[in-house]
């Protein structure tokens, strides 16, 4: 297999699930493509991030795709079916993998076979009658895993900033002696900080059961409910706030309810001019992922008047320069 998806997640190949994990949710951060408009290069980033977390976030794909990385048929070439393999001594290759370098109890000393490829693509003539167990189970009779069940959650922007912990009901069923038997159960879903629209939580091994070690996923989609005052854009909260001109030259004061629940006082003195369309940055006050921390963008629209009487005229004249 070319493609090394520990390599593109940084992770050593020892890495558990939670390292996993933690490294795809770094990355999707990093090189998400709402944060990335003007780099091309970050899309095609983020989809190899997601193609590698698919496979390792998933322990029975993970495992097939470790196997598969150390599988030594792999490396055999072939130009085609019924063609020989180039280079390859069969008797030595069977007798150093199942018989601890001894001479091949299948085959005599001396004796050699061609060893082609069968219509379906599989090894022909005198090869030895090898069938390959997982789990007490032969590999190719055993149950396919069933597809994930999928469910949607709807959460609130307070949610996605403070994390939160939700009850997810799913049918699922379980093959006893043939018949499937369906069950009603509730999963308690992590939401943690700072999650995205339309990201994708997996929960491994909770859904259908073909068998009591072949069991389908479950993946919960998430959709954010923004019903706030606050725009999201990243990790950054951006508020939208209107003043009136006087309050743009003379100063101003409002409170602001926060969606961590605290309510915080604007206090912008006199003397403090406030242009239109200006923002001002309050660091780290936005949402959180991990060691990323957004901040609190409040952006001011200023409200002028649509006409003034000729007395304001004159003193507006008189007052500014």
């Amino acid at each position: 297999m070319n493609t090394n998806y520990y390599e593109t997640l940084g992770v050593p190949e020892t890495a558990n699930a939670d390292d996993i994990k933690k490294a795809y949710r770094r990355l999707s951060l990093k090189y998400h493509p709402d944060k990335n408009r003007d780099r091309p290069e970050s899309v095609e980033m983020f989809q190899k991030i997601s193609s590698a977390y698919e496979v390792l976030g998933d322990a029975s794909k993970k495992q097939e795709y470790d196997m598969s990385r150390k599988n030594p048929f792999q490396r055999m070439q072939t130009h085609g079916h019924g063609q020989e393999f180039d280079n390859i001594n069969i008797d030595e290759l069977f007798s150093n993998l199942f018989f601890g370098g001894q001479q091949n109890p299948f085959f005599g000393a001396g004796m050699h076979h061609d060893m082609g490829m069968n219509s379906f693509g599989g090894l022909g003539g005198g090869m030895p009658n090898i069938r390959i167990f997982r789990n007490g189970m032969p590999v190719n009779m055993g149950p396919e895993k069933p597809a994930p069940i999928i469910k949607t959650v709807l959460i609130s922007m307070s949610q996605v900033l403070n994390g939160a912990k939700i009850p997810v009901e799913i049918e699922r069923w379980i093959m006893e002696s043939n018949n499937k038997i369906f069950e009603t159960v509730t999963l308690y879903v992590d939401i943690f900080k700072g999650i995205d629209q339309n990201e994708v939580i997996l929960l491994q091994n909770e859904g259908n059961a073909a068998h009591p070690t072949c069991k389908g996923d479950v993946k919960i989609f998430v959709k954010i409910e923004n019903n706030s005052s606050f725009i999201r854009n990243g990790l950054d909260l951006i508020l939208e706030h209107t003043i009136s001109l006087k309050e743009a030259l003379c100063g101003f004061m409002y409170e602001l309810k926060h969606l961590n629940g605290r309510v915080y006082t604007i206090n912008n003195k006199s003397g403090n001019i406030i242009t239109p369309e200006f923002k001002k940055v309050i660091p780290n006050m936005g949402l959180t992922r991990e060691n990323h921390v957004g901040n609190l963008i409040l952006h001011f629209h200023v409200d002028f008047p649509a006409s003034l009487t000729p007395e304001q005229i004159i003193k507006l004249s008189e007052i500014l320069i």
